[in-house]
């Protein structure tokens, strides 16, 4: 069993959390049933980890990514409405084009000034709110599947990310996540009980950022 093969159970995981201890979540609040809300998915990798809940909640989407291949990969799979080879420090789309923009898991592949001109370029583009994830701590990332823009540039911290005005929930469990040694050693059929563990210690950490690896934030627009 490879990770690729496990997209479907984290596309589950991610409806899961969001219909239990997540459904009063106020990004998620604001978005939930809203058929035809436009998204931008940026930097959304081989496989989307918001594919089914695009697909379940009728999202108009827009997928980009800066790496041709994974673009070229996602032809064909029924998730967005279009897909564009891009960069998100300087992204081809008009002012205020999309009502939520989505980072997920792509903030840590640039330096910190990258950084800064990736959420300039998100406010820029959504008409309500932005929407990230992102490690809180250093782990080790290479260039995967070939993919050179896979290394972790720089780790963002809770007070840098709350002063870009963004609230913050914790996502994992320290030392039981990815990157850590526990998650990387057992074989990989074990792999489905590690996701289900990182679900369960999502649900605390989101209450207790602080025993968190890595985080979920969220920033409203012109509120």
């Amino acid at each position: 069993m490879r990770d690729t093969h496990l997209h479907r159970l984290i596309n589950w995981l991610v409806l899961f959390c969001l219909g239990t201890f997540g459904r009063n979540v106020a990004i998620w609040k604001a978005f939930r049933g809203r058929a035809g809300a436009r998204i931008l998915d940026i930097g959304f990798g081989r496989y989307s980890a918001l594919s089914q809940l695009i697909k379940t909640q009728r999202f108009y989407a827009i997928g980009l990514d800066i790496y041709e291949p994974n673009v070229r990969a996602s032809n064909g799979r029924g998730i967005y409405q279009g897909v564009i080879c891009g960069d998100v420090r300087a992204l081809p789309i008009k002012d205020k084009q999309f009502d939520l923009a989505v980072f997920v898991e792509v903030l840590e592949h640039l330096d910190k000034e990258d950084g800064q001109k990736a959420l300039r370029e998100l406010e820029r583009v959504s008409r309500e709110a932005i929407l990230l994830t992102t490690p809180i701590r250093k782990c080790p990332h290479h260039d995967y599947y070939g993919n050179p823009y896979e290394e972790h540039r720089y780790v963002w911290s809770f007070e840098e990310l709350r002063a870009s005005g963004f609230v913050i929930r914790g996502k994992g469990i320290r030392g039981l996540t990815v990157g850590d040694i526990w998650w990387r050693s057992p074989p990989i059929f074990f792999r489905p009980l590690q996701y289900i563990i990182y679900m369960i210690g999502t649900a605390f950490s989101y209450f207790f950022p602080a025993i968190a690896p890595s985080v979920i934030a969220w920033k409203f627009l012109d509120r």
